[in-house]
């Protein structure tokens, strides 16, 4: 039975919040990123399964992946265009309104951090400095480039609330035209857009706040570039927030960080620390009038800790994209206090980190039907949750006779496969049963643990048993399976053994050992998880 007080523990997590003049169900935002899920730039079916399945699970704001809103900015191949968004847009609203959550589609422009890739011209950009990156010179913007994207922010966001989104987001951070104005590391201009860094960004505010009619209007802003001989720093950063902010140009900021000098520190792995921009969000929070309401980010990806900064007054809604991409029902499970429930992100950054050349479809190294919504079943079984027809897929666990359906299932092998075979096969009915002949589960997941900023991998070892002892899976450890074991049977047999260590071909001279990087580390680093060693689900 669950008790008042374990009902209030995320109370500020899933309790409405302000965003404008707008409620949303909850204050946990489905933050704007690549997905490679756009066809001929335009949002898809696939993007419309995907953000409903977030706002299925309680998101209280949607951002859209983010829009470019002129055509001289096409920065990865599958990037949308604004002009070709109204059908997406339209569908996305409707399939996350039905489920309760407001949508805000993100605009922006790259800029010089853009491509010339792809649509062949040159980059538009506040000054000829070249991306140190690319090495790329892009073109410094003359008044009518400067005018042409004034009118596209505000032309795409009239269409973004025309197709019945809740309102916009303005792009000022990561990969971001208006942010490079707003830098001394990127304008060099001896015009008023130079000596009014801000100049460009606050036009682009106007327009957009007059296009949009009423609408909520956000600002992404990046409030520390990570490049201190020039860059933005936060007590500059929340000086122009508040002269921004005095004009009445927008609803909502999320503090972001990066710039040129530091793109993938807007969304770090795991050797960075948790909710890492909580004292450029204390820094603007101090430096915003109530009305405007502080959007958090920053690989903040546990419950508990975007529940304490809440609850705290740090900010008024928590961004948490990874976190429900490796976990959808993240806040209707916090809803039920049920937060052990919660998938944890590893914040690997291996599979929904996607700009990049080879054009991969977001997905989650932990959750595999993360991105894959509209073509796959509903991985908790539930008919109609997800948007899209499903596609048919034969049973792999099928008999020849119809009507008959084997109930027991032996997996061999307790690592993650194993489990997370176990897990779905008992979510689906069977009675299963694992062999393992180590004395602990996820021994490969416990030694990778143990490396530096790898310590979640061990939460998901943890949360892996967890649901496997909650679904009722007997796991029997220390026990090598047989082919005689396996062949009396009577059912379906996974075979989840994993990869075997390399063999050592070649002679080690003198006293020299060789030793495996998994012994290393079982040997000389502690677990981090706070699970003792070995702990297995049943025996």
């Amino acid at each position: 039975m669950t008790t008042g007080a374990q009902a209030r523990r995320f109370e500020s997590l899933t309790s409405t919040a302000r965003l404008g003049r707008l409620a949303a169900p909850s204050a946990v935002v489905f933050g704007p990123h690549e997905t490679n899920l756009c066809h001929n730039r335009r949002l898809s079916a696939r993007h419309v399964a995907y953000y409903r399945r977030r706002a299925a699970g309680g998101a209280g704001v949607i951002v859209t992946e983010e829009a470019s809103v002129h055509e001289s900015d096409w920065p990865y191949e599958r990037a949308p265009l604004a002009r070709q968004c109204a059908e997406g847009w339209r569908d996305v609203a409707a399939a996350c309104h039905a489920e309760g959550s407001i949508v805000v589609a993100a605009l922006g422009h790259a800029g010089s951090q853009g491509s010339s890739a792809y649509h062949q011209r040159e980059l538009w950009g506040a000054s000829s400095i070249p991306d140190v990156v690319t090495r790329e010179v892009p073109k410094e913007m003359e008044r009518a480039d400067l005018g042409a994207v004034v009118g596209a922010f505000g032309d795409a966001a009239a269409l973004a609330v025309s197709t019945g989104c809740d309102g916009v987001e303005v792009n000022a951070g990561q990969w971001s035209l208006l942010r490079q104005f707003c830098s001394a590391l990127s304008n060099a201009r001896s015009d008023e857009y130079g000596a009014e860094r801000a100049l460009l960004l606050r036009e682009v505010l106007a327009e957009v706040r007059r296009r949009a009619g009423g609408a909520v209007v956000g600002l992404r802003f990046s409030c520390d570039e990570l490049a201190p001989w020039a860059g933005l720093l936060p007590e500059a950063a929340a000086s122009v927030l508040s002269s921004l902010e005095s004009g009445g140009l927008f609803d909502y900021v999320t503090v972001v960080r990066g710039s040129a000098y530091g793109t993938g520190e807007t969304r770090p792995d795991g050797h960075t620390a948790e909710a890492f921009n909580r004292q450029a969000v204390a820094t603007v929070r101090g430096r915003l009038g109530a009305p405007t309401a502080l959007v958090a980010q920053g690989s903040i990806v546990d419950p508990e800790l975007a529940e304490e900064m809440l609850s705290a007054g740090e900010a008024d809604l928590v961004e948490m994209t990874r976190a429900l991409i490796a976990d959808a029902d993240l806040v209707a499970k916090c809803r039920r206090s049920e937060p052990h429930l919660v998938r944890p992100c590893v914040l690997c950054n291996q599979a929904c980190q996607v700009r990049d050349p080879r054009n991969p479809v977001i997905s989650c190294t932990l959750d595999p039907h993360a991105g894959h919504e509209w073509s796959l079943r509903d991985p908790l079984g539930e008919p109609g949750r997800h948007a899209g027809e499903p596609c048919e897929r034969p049973d792999p666990l099928a008999t020849d006779r119809p009507g008959e359906r084997p109930d027991r299932l032996l997996v061999v092998g307790a690592g993650p496969a194993g489990l997370e075979c176990a897990r779905f096969a008992a979510l689906d009915g069977f009675a299963v049963t694992v062999l393992e002949r180590e004395d602990s589960c996820c021994s490969g997941l416990r030694a990778v643990s143990r490396l530096p900023g790898r310590h979640r991998f061990g939460l998901f070892a943890s949360w892996l048993e967890d649901e496997c002892r909650r679904l009722g899976v007997t796991v029997v450890l220390g026990h090598e399976a047989t082919v005689e074991e396996l062949d009396a049977h009577d059912g379906p047999v996974v075979v989840a053994t994993g990869s075997r260590a390399g063999r050592v071909s070649y002679e080690v001279l003198g006293s020299g050992a060789v030793e495996s990087a998994a012994d290393l580390l079982a040997a000389s680093l502690p677990p981090t998880d706070g699970r003792p060693e070995g702990g297995g689900v049943a025996v």
